[in-house]
């Protein structure tokens, strides 16, 4: 199993990305508090992971064309069509959805190929979350006072993308695994699922997937494409909350990038940190980490993009990375972020051949 893995880093200046809401604690009720996590004694702002995938799943479709699955809404839940074939986020994105009728309830999951963390901000709330104090006005009578916080910070996460599983599909009868159902195993009183899976299978032989007892395995231009494209979307990511009165640019300003053997992803943790108020790159610690799981890298590459504007004072520490890593028979390309995104889906691509 080959996953496509990496960290990226977004800087946030004067932003509110992801909002937890009016605080209902206070009697006023007029304060919108930043979503935060509790790490060691300490608060710090961070963008949920949905949100994350939200708008990486929008770029997906404005920048590179993707038909989205289609939602759908029952009571309480919402699905998309979990139709992998026609639709590539559900493909890749993952989904589950219940077919019922009667006595009869038949559910198709996906566990999603792309993973992600949240975006966690790498200063503590204390040294970066700010309440801006703001009236309106705009109406006759009194002014109405609110107050929202905001923040100023680096946001980090990461992300795996399993590359065999992309545009591979099993139908075993097991949690997680029944990605789709087999037309013959359909209750004929579920006809029009019937009909739905008549439909995809259909779509499914007519672009060429290769079908068999256990998996679909769609073609490799397609799972190509679909994998590519879900890396280059970094790129050009946008989204986030407050845009109009906080504008932030969420493209990533540092990235490292790699693929791995296994679903292991080394560079989650304390490659990047805070000391005292400033935001520290520890070489030391990512080319040790490198060496430590040097037999499962393949190929024996990683991709550092840096805006050239963002963290100068790094430059150094990339070079020591560089060359120490070259010294162990490790390739290591400093270049910029859209650069290493470029030559990452590169090496994505040529995986599938």
């Amino acid at each position: 199993m080959r996953f496509a893995v990496g960290m990226i880093l977004v800087d946030a200046p004067h932003s509110a990305l992801n909002m937890l809401g009016i605080d209902e604690s206070l009697p006023e009720r007029t304060v919108t508090r930043v979503k935060k996590l509790r790490k060691g004694g300490l608060s710090y702002p961070y963008v949920s992971p949905q949100a994350w995938r939200y708008w990486w799943r929008k770029t997906l479709s404005e920048r590179f064309n993707w038909n989205l699955s289609p939602m759908f809404r029952e009571e309480k839940q919402v699905f998309t069509a979990a139709n992998p074939i026609e639709y590539p986020d559900d493909d890749v994105f993952g989904y589950m959805r219940a077919f019922k009728k009667g006595n009869v309830n038949i559910t198709v999951t996906r566990i999603s190929p792309l993973k992600n963390t949240p975006l966690v901000s790498l200063l503590p709330d204390r040294s970066s979350v700010t309440q801006d104090e703001g009236y309106a006005s705009r109406h006759e009578g009194d002014p109405v006072p609110y107050s929202q916080e905001f923040y100023s910070t680096v946001l980090k996460g990461a992300f795996s993308l399993d590359l065999d599983a992309v545009g591979r599909y099993t139908i075993i009868d097991k949690a997680g695994f029944k990605n789709l159902l087999r037309v013959d195993e359909i209750p004929k009183n579920l006809s029009e699922v019937k009909s739905e899976y008549e439909a995809i299978m259909s779509k499914a032989e007519e672009i060429g997937t290769e079908i068999n007892e256990k998996e679909l395995i769609m073609p490799k231009e397609v799972r190509k494409k679909r994998a590519s494209d879900t890396i280059k979307a970094l790129r050009y990511i946008f989204g986030g909350a407050k845009q109009t009165q906080y504008l932030t640019d969420v493209t990533p300003k540092f990235t490292i990038l790699a693929m791995f053997e296994g679903g292991i992803n080394p560079f989650i943790s304390e490659i990047i940190y805070e000391d005292r108020g400033e935001i520290k790159f520890d070489s030391e610690a990512l080319i040790s980490r490198i060496l430590e799981f040097k037999d499962l890298l393949n190929p024996k590459k990683l991709f550092i993009g840096k805006d050239k504007g963002f963290m100068r004072e790094w430059e150094d520490e990339l070079k020591k990375v560089k060359n120490s890593l070259n010294e162990k028979g490790i390739e290591v390309v400093v270049t910029t972020v859209g650069d290493a995104i470029e030559k990452f889906a590169e090496e994505i691509e040529a995986y599938y051949g």
